[in-house]
């Protein structure tokens, strides 16, 4: 099998290997590698595996192939020993499996960090199946370097554990295989200060093993994910320090994140720290803590996602904060700028209404820690918890914390053409005394919340939101007396999925028969 390879040779200062993480103090005097010097190269028919030149020895390190799997060891790529060149992995039948983190580009740790695409470019063709062997390694792109994951509805990239795709052992819903996607930009989050972003020292800690984050740039491009799933992720590296299925810190809007997967995560589906990288066509189907998770100023997109809670685990659809909890402990002000205000369109949120999961409770989207939000056009579904699992709804719409309801009130924060079917539909109250259900429906004083319904008896025969036993959103909608439910959603679409628009189809995991390890639990 013939495939092309191209291969960007990086100037590195001397003595940088040995760092631990690969981290680099841009102090240091570093050649421009922005100049496209590459060279095509021809691989062995008798070894497919992605291979390259190491531009400190010149000489080719590739992986190793079985017949039917390419393995690549630490000394291929690690933790400790990032690419540094381009490197294009090749469509094989089998699976490309790594015995050690998959870091591409030189950390940053002071100074200018790399600017978008003039790092190393990792590739992966369309159709690949990825496994990691260990639990705490993971994949992860520096800023300056970019992955261009670019799969298609007939060719999927999958990321996943051994035990999942080599020795097939994984049960459907175990968790913590290997750690992760986690995308590094130069976008901006409220962790810098003013002064730091245009100093060129905006360096953020990621979660996982230390590299550092931020910037001054939400147009940044940290490459394609398309057509991509994620699944079996997410590790507890430390408490409170755990890796998610898809985490985007700092990460810009020039970003291609389309038609992609999240299964079976440990922790957060995808968690967004800042930036604004823009997400079209999301599935987080049984992510054990938050499906969409967002905080330190993140002001990007995330139009039609689907999100279903396992019958026994998961917490909510979607957790917004401007900073955490700990900054806020220490005296940092709730409503710190830039504010996290990101737009969410075309939400389909299905609740298990499951009671102590891993995280906490099966429940729907929260507002909290000075975090605004435009939701719109949205379905937020309790009714299946309660009709097949037995479990009254926990809340599927609250705001808490004094800045976060004070800006609901004063419109900062907005909830249009959508409907919550929830036994405990919102949570909490305004600054003037009024409900959060008041402000979602009461459309005559806080008027840009318009087009709202919310029921609070999902589980009645009458209710028809999603097409029964599917996640698909009904043609005709009524209440729990009958009677027709009028919405206009700006979008032209209620809800994630319809069955005449199923952006799912041919290419998704775990929804339908035939490409899944266990039936959805409300079919």
């Amino acid at each position: 099998m013939q495939f092309r390879q191209g291969l960007i040779l990086a100037a590195i200062a001397a003595g940088i290997g040995g760092c631990g993480g690969g981290d680099v103090n841009l102090n240091i005097s570093t050649a421009d590698n922005s100049v496209d010097n590459s060279t095509t190269t021809t691989g062995s028919s008798n070894n497919p595996c992605a291979f390259y030149t190491d531009p400190a020895s010149n000489t080719e390190r590739r992986g190793s192939f079985d017949g039917t799997n390419c393995t690549y060891p630490s000394s291929f790529v690690g933790a400790t020993n990032p690419l540094t060149v381009d490197l294009t992995i090749p469509f094989i039948s089998g699976v490309h499996i790594f015995q050690d983190s998959l870091f591409v580009g030189q950390n940053v740790t002071s100074g200018a960090a790399p600017a978008s695409g003039t790092g190393p470019t990792l590739t992966i063709e369309a159709g690949n199946k990825l496994a990691f062997s260990n639990a705490g390694d993971y994949l992860l792109v520096n800023r300056g370097s970019r992955i261009i994951a670019d799969g298609s509805p007939t060719a999927p990239i999958t990321f996943t554990g051994f035990t999942d795709v080599v020795t097939r052992t994984a049960g459907p819903e175990d968790v913590q295989l290997w750690g992760g996607v986690v995308l590094n930009g130069n976008g901006i989050t409220n962790n810098c200060t003013d002064s730091e972003r245009t100093s060129n020292q905006c360096h953020v800690v990621s979660e996982g093993k230390p590299s550092n984050y931020g910037g001054n740039d939400n147009g940044d491009d940290s490459g394609i994910l398309r057509y991509v799933i994620i699944k079996h992720a997410g590790f507890e590296v430390a408490p409170g320090d755990e890796l998610n299925g898809l985490t985007l810190n700092a990460v810009g809007s020039g970003t291609t994140i389309e038609n992609i997967e999240i299964y079976s995560a440990y922790d957060d589906g995808v968690e967004f720290f800042g930036g604004a990288a823009n997400v079209t066509n999301l599935i987080a189907l049984y992510a054990r803590d938050d499906s969409i998770d967002f905080s330190d100023g993140y002001v990007g997109r995330v139009d039609h996602a689907l999100v279903i809670h396992s019958a026994t685990n998961g917490n909510r659809c979607i957790e917004g904060d401007n900073i955490g909890a700990g900054r806020s402990d220490a005296g940092q002000a709730m409503d710190l700028t830039p504010q996290s205000n990101p737009t969410i369109t075309n939400l389909t949120c299905i609740t298990s209404n499951f009671d102590a999961g891993t995280h906490g409770d099966s429940e729907g989207p929260l507002l909290r820690q000075g975090a605004l939000a435009q939701i719109a056009d949205s379905i937020v579904y309790g009714g299946y918890g309660t009709s097949k699992l037995g479990y009254n709804s926990n809340e599927c719409l609250e705001i808490e914390s004094d800045v976060s309801l004070a800006a609901a009130q004063a419109g900062d924060s907005t909830f249009t053409n959508s409907i919550i079917a929830c036994s405990e539909a919102t949570k909490g109250s305004l600054p003037n005394g009024d409900t959060v259900g008041q402000w979602v429906t009461d459309s005559a004083t806080y008027t840009n919340n318009t087009g709202n319904t919310i029921i609070t008896d999902a589980a009645n025969a009458n209710v028809s939101l999603l097409e029964p036993g599917t996640f698909y959103t009904a043609t005709t909608l009524t209440d729990a007396a009958g009677a027709a439910i009028t919405v206009a959603p700006v979008s032209g679409q209620l809800g994630a999925v319809t069955r005449a628009n199923d952006w799912t189809a041919g290419w998704a995991f775990g929804l339908r028969a035939g490409n899944r390890a266990e039936p959805l639990w409300f079919e």
